[in-house]
């Protein structure tokens, strides 16, 4: 973080309510090339950095839950998520509004390949105001990427997404307060999507 940010302002809610339909069974617990699982490679760069970290996953993912209480990471359980990704990013703005945090950062529990100093590298080119929204950017990729840090006051707009939506209409809504930060690291563009990509990401 910069050295005018402390770490506590920044919350990290990991989105992991999915059913990993294109995976075809549930995913986050699969292990990959080095024996570790999926979430642990996805949680691995925000640990170190020692930032605040909750994650969103079904209630009924019983194994998931297991997994992380055992290794004291929080999370946040969710009933019926069948309408899609919005009902978890709502519960995880509505989590983040009722507390005190100025920012928050929307992560995927998918993304293995990110590492701590990509992170760091993308946090610290952060212009760090009450009106950001900042995205990895890869000229390369030509697109946005993951994680995505979104200032508080955006936070009340995520309430009115609506079946698979996910933050794309909040940014596309308020492109003129976008920082796409250049940050070619693939791990910033590369999930797990299929069984193949969990041998693909740690090459």
């Amino acid at each position: 973080m910069p050295d005018h940010q402390s770490v506590d302002q920044l919350q990290v809610c990991v989105l992991a309510a999915g059913f990993s339909r294109r995976f075809g069974r549930a995913k986050l617990l699969e292990k990959m090339a080095d024996g570790r699982r999926l979430i642990d490679h996805s949680l691995q760069a925000y640990l170190e950095l020692n930032l605040p970290l909750v994650v969103f996953l079904r209630e009924d993912d019983h194994d998931l839950r297991s997994h992380l209480s055992a290794q004291n990471i929080a999370f946040n359980l969710l009933g019926d998520v069948r309408e899609g990704l919005s009902v978890t990013v709502r519960a995880a703005a509505s989590f983040c509004l009722s507390g005190q945090h100025p920012f928050t950062l929307f992560a995927l529990a998918d993304m293995p390949s990110l590492d701590a100093e990509a992170l760091k590298a993308f946090l610290k080119k952060i212009i760090w105001r009450d009106d950001v929204i900042a995205a990895p950017y890869s000229e390369k990729e030509g697109r946005l990427g993951n994680p995505v840090v979104f200032a508080r006051r955006f936070l009340p707009e995520f309430q009115k997404l609506k079946g698979d939506q996910g933050a794309r209409p909040v940014i596309q809504s308020q492109l003129d307060m976008l920082q796409a930060i250049d940050s070619p690291h693939p791990g910033f563009y590369q999930d797990v999507d299929k069984p193949e990509d969990l041998i693909r990401s740690l090459d």
